[in-house]
């Protein structure tokens, strides 16, 4: 597991991601908290 920050862009900066699946908004965790609980493997 990886958590990643995007930062320090332009104001007019595009951020192209290229992937080998389509974007499902429920497979990404939003909340750090909820991520270290989870890398820990505390439910």
């Amino acid at each position: 597991m990886t958590w990643g920050t995007q930062y320090k862009y332009s104001p007019d900066a595009v951020l192209l991601v290229f992937a080998s699946h389509y974007y499902d908004p429920d497979d990404y965790i939003r909340d750090y908290d909820e991520f270290l609980r989870l890398v820990r493997g505390e439910q």
